[in-house]
């Protein structure tokens, strides 16, 4: 029996049969008992557990206010939801007022500041009672050298002299023409002194006439330095005409406008008229009935572009 179940075990297990064959006696009978032992000791059964281990975090009631606020480092703060309710969501909105654009100026008038170029004629500054021996003239010419206005005094020339850029004949400055203002000082001996200050030129100009009131524009910053483009120019000629939009909707929303090009010819006035009215229907954000266009030919000096307001 030991001998059969000795030869099962060999075949199931080659290398018992190996074991078997060294341990076998030469001169054969009944081969030497052969021990298996496991590997390692056996552990022994208890019922002692394994301790219990959690995890706590000694900080959990207040790691949430240790935590940055995540709200603060998105694209947009819930901060600006309550502005982004009432104004457009582009700063470069077409329609949004731009108050950085200074092509008008907030002040009415041009200021001459009369005394500091006397001073700046004779290198140093006066006493008021010195300042007062001098008689003065101030001359405004244009671009061909014709006086266009001008301005004297006796005595005391003044520290600020406000124009309102109309001469005496109710003829207006004009946008893209330059203008020269001409000071002359006169000492007690006779002795003249002259001195030409920076040219007057303006890319838009703003005034109040009896058919309403008139935002001129130069028409080189519109469509271009040859005045016959049919499209509003990118960069200065769309900068100028958005002051011009934004002008009206800080001061002048709601009056009906009336848009006047003057061009070489009809046809291209008609077609510089009309760029100027889509422009401006849409930054007004207002319907094609109250904005006007029309245009008409003039001369190369005398071509512009007129936004007149119907506020009369």
């Amino acid at each position: 029996m030991k001998t059969t179940l000795l030869a099962l075990l060999a075949a199931s297990w080659p290398g018992l049969a190996a074991a078997q064959a060294s341990t076998a006696p030469a001169g054969g009978g009944f081969p030497t008992e052969v021990e298996i032992k496991a590997a390692g000791g056996v552990s022994k059964l208890n019922a002692v557990k394994p301790p219990l281990t959690i995890e706590v975090d000694p900080f959990e009631t207040i790691r949430p206010s240790l935590e940055p606020d995540q709200s603060l480092l998105l694209a947009v703060s819930p901060l600006t939801v309550s502005w982004r309710r009432t104004h457009p969501e582009l700063l470069q909105n077409p329609r949004a007022i731009q108050p950085w654009r200074l092509t008008f100026s907030q002040r009415p008038g041009i200021a001459f500041r009369v005394r500091d170029q006397l001073f700046v004629i004779l290198g140093r500054k006066l006493e008021p009672k010195e300042a007062k021996r001098y008689a003065w003239n101030l001359t405004i010419a244009d671009e061909e050298g014709r006086v266009f206005h001008h301005y004297e005094g006796s005595s005391d020339p003044p520290d600020e002299l406000i124009w309102s850029g109309q001469n005496d004949q109710g003829e207006w400055i004009k946008a893209g023409r330059s203008y020269s203002a001409v000071y002359t000082f006169t000492d007690e001996n006779g002795s003249p002194h002259t001195s030409v200050g920076k040219p007057l030129l303006y890319k838009g100009i703003v005034h109040q006439e009896d058919t309403g009131l008139h935002i001129t524009l130069d028409s080189s910053a519109l469509f271009g330095s040859t005045k016959t483009g049919t499209e509003i120019a990118p960069g200065a000629g769309e900068d100028l005409l958005r002051s011009a939009a934004d002008l009206i909707k800080r001061r002048f929303s709601g009056i009906p406008v009336a848009v006047r090009v003057f061009a070489n010819t009809k046809e291209l006035a008609d077609a510089q008229a009309a760029a100027v009215q889509t422009v401006l229907i849409a930054q007004l954000m207002t319907m094609s009935k109250n904005v006007a266009a029309e245009g008409a030919r003039a001369a190369f000096s005398d071509q512009r572009v007129e936004i007149v307001l119907l506020n009369r």
